[in-house]
């Protein structure tokens, strides 16, 4: 995948959004044992992850930005990124025979943008509440997965595996994120955190504490649903996810108690 999104005029004006690495190795398991082979799964993967890429590149244009030559090769090249990355799964999947693949990766762009456009103008509007946010947010991170997901599984038990699985894993990681940014670049990220700040009396060292306490309810829930998984063989297989964010934690919690 790496070949694919390294455009070297597009990385030197845009600022390319990080590949969504954990949601995609938990698709690449699902798709393995599921009974798709290494190189069916890797199609699909790489796919959806150029779909992702685009969508989030798009996220980051802005609406006002500087009247400079360099601010105006920014836009206008993150919009064309984000076009390139979004259409060249269509050739990627046509090229693979994977007609079936077009089909439910294209209903589920529709639903990311339609829950775009409902966060922007209930925010817009200042009508965006926080359990408006998360559902919608909710929806623009998982709807690609699970849509391959809901195309390929089983029954209805592993069908809430994986939703369940991918829906707080990417919870996890949205709320982990907004900590970082208060701990490494002393800012409040647009999101939980600024909802928290906007409660009467609230203070900066509140909205940590309380982000905090949601991510390890978030890491307890993602660690509960592996736990439970039959056989233990997939337990084994899927520990890499709570170990990757176990570590994130404590080395958050490290660089508080300096």
């Amino acid at each position: 995948m790496t070949q694919v999104i390294s455009q070297p005029y597009v990385q030197e004006y845009v600022d390319v959004p990080a590949v969504a690495e954990n949601r995609l190795a938990l698709l690449y398991f699902f798709l393995r044992e599921t009974g798709f082979t290494k190189e069916r799964a890797k199609v699909y993967c790489v796919t959806t992850g150029l779909v992702q890429l685009g969508l989030d590149t798009h996220e980051m244009v802005k609406i006002q930005y500087d009247e400079s030559l360099v601010a105006e090769r920014n836009r206008q090249l993150s919009v064309l990124a984000g076009d390139y990355y979004s259409s060249y799964y269509y050739h990627l999947l046509a090229e693979a025979g994977e007609i079936e693949a077009i089909a439910v990766l294209a209903q589920a762009i529709q639903e990311v943008n339609e829950a775009k456009m409902k966060l922007y103008l209930a925010k817009t509007s200042n009508q965006l509440s926080l359990e408006n946010y998360l559902s919608l947010r909710k929806t623009i991170d998982t709807a690609l997965y699970l849509s391959v997901v809901q195309a390929h599984v089983k029954n209805g038990e592993e069908s809430r595996f994986w939703t369940n699985l991918i829906e707080q894993t990417t919870a996890f990681e949205q709320m982990i994120a907004e900590w970082e940014q208060l701990r490494w670049q002393q800012q409040v990220p647009f999101g939980f955190s600024q909802f928290l700040l906007q409660k009467p009396g609230s203070t900066l060292a509140n909205v940590i504490d309380s982000i905090e306490a949601k991510v390890m309810e978030l890491l307890s829930v993602c660690e509960q649903l592996i736990i439970n998984l039959n056989p233990t063989e997939k337990q084994t297989g899927l520990a890499w996810v709570t170990s990757r964010y176990s570590h994130r934690v404590k080395r958050l919690k490290r660089a508080e108690e300096m």
